[in-house]
């Protein structure tokens, strides 16, 4: 009897862990989340705008061309989006909030591997520098770009390319 008690005891132990072995995975929690902290994989909505898990995001401090925005032949707005996508492919983006914006997007600084998407995107010449929100936290990488006449600073670009926004 005890054997028999012995094996069923078993068998129910056994089968019990086969049900745990189907059964769904736990999401996986971070311990290190922050309230103001968006994370994941990102897509690209334009130039200075992501979405995260369903959630879009204007990347604070700098701003890229509008759509439809042309310098000659080169659709600016288009390569600005590119090149952002570019630079995030697949890879974890990690965006701190600071607020929304009137589009009821999140406002946030941003950042892949570590480095500030908008180092990269100001870097390489495709999104400008905008004082009143970065207070000069991109200045230096746009003067860069422009002297080196990389992105849209190697092109020739309409006098309204920026509309009637001020970047003082």
């Amino acid at each position: 009897m005890k054997t028999r008690n012995a094996i069923l005891t078993t068998f129910c132990i056994l089968f019990a862990a086969c049900g745990q072995m189907n059964a769904e995975p736990e999401p996986a929690t971070s311990t290190n989340a922050r309230s103001d902290q968006l994370i994941g994989v990102a897509s690209v909505v334009d130039g200075d705008t992501i979405e995260i898990h369903g959630k879009r995001i204007r990347l604070s401090g700098f701003d890229s061309p509008e759509r439809g925005k042309r310098c000659g032949d080169t659709n600016v707005y288009q390569k600005a989006a590119l090149y952002l996508s570019d630079q995030i492919g697949t890879k974890t983006v990690t965006c701190i909030t600071t607020g929304e914006d009137r589009y009821d997007r999140a406002i946030a600084t941003c950042s892949v591997n570590g480095t500030d998407l908008g180092d990269i995107m100001v870097g390489a010449g495709w999104a400008r520098d905008w004082p009143k929100y970065s207070r000069g936290q991109y200045a230096d990488e746009e003067r860069t770009a422009r002297s080196r006449r990389r992105g849209m600073w190697g092109l020739t670009c309409p006098d309204d390319l920026w509309g009637d926004r001020n970047y003082h």
